[in-house]
């Protein structure tokens, strides 16, 4: 894969890999779905820490031998939403050596099955436990959400998308839904640090589970309010 130059000025790339400390606070999704496994919160020896949720909040210890790479922005796992709910939501840390059956699993196989990669130099020099692959950025999710939204871009019931998680035009999690007025809706980010009064026609598509705008990111900050502090 290219090293991009506003990736490689961020992180410490080397032989296409990434340490484990740089991903810290990225999204993390499954590779063949686009599953929400939630954000990466810490890293352990053998697995990868997430958490989701915006009231009730779930941790998930997923397998570092799952993983199928970075691609700058969001961790690929080799794991289905109910892979994550069945088998690695706990309360407290896998034991060590609990995970020691999914090393066969290897990112390295994964990474060449996969069609995406055009890495120049292979990662097979590196230990998973330290390093990850890089890979390609994933747009195939985005298209697919939009594509599945199309034929429900116009909300019914405004007050159905109340705590529903919000997107930008570039897929990028806002915040939720924390209130509908006859003409916006209030997005609040987690952790209530910045607050969106945004108009209803700037809403694109609603899925059941998601709401996706029309503005980027960039877009969306004239429509930022002040929170009381």
């Amino acid at each position: 894969m290219t090293k991009s130059d506003d990736n490689k000025g961020n992180f410490d790339w080397k032989d296409n890999t990434i340490e484990w400390k740089d991903i810290i606070k990225k999204e993390a999704r499954g590779y063949e779905k686009g599953d929400d496994l939630g954000e990466v919160q810490d890293i352990g020896k053998e697995f990868v820490v997430t958490e989701r949720g915006r009231v009730v909040k779930h941790k998930f210890y997923l397998p570092k031998h799952l993983v199928t790479g970075y691609d700058g922005h969001t961790l690929w796992f080799n794991i289905t939403e109910e892979d994550a709910e069945d088998n690695f939501k706990k309360d407290r840390p896998p034991k060590e050596g609990e995970y020691s059956r999914y090393q066969s699993a290897s990112s390295t196989e994964q990474l060449n099955d996969s069609a995406t990669s055009s890495t120049t130099t292979s990662p097979a020099n590196y230990s998973l436990n330290d390093r990850l692959p890089l890979i390609e950025k994933q747009n195939r999710f985005d298209n697919e959400n939009k594509a599945e939204t199309a034929t429900n871009s116009i909300i019914q019931d405004w007050d159905s998308i109340v705590h529903k998680g919000v997107r930008s035009k570039e897929m990028q999690a806002i915040g939720s839904v924390t209130a509908v007025n006859p003409t916006s809706i209030i997005v609040t980010s987690d952790g209530a640090k910045d607050e969106y009064n945004i108009p209803k026609d700037e809403v694109e598509s609603y899925n059941g589970s998601e709401v996706f705008l029309k503005p980027t990111m960039d877009r969306l900050s004239q429509y930022k309010v002040k929170v009381p502090r």
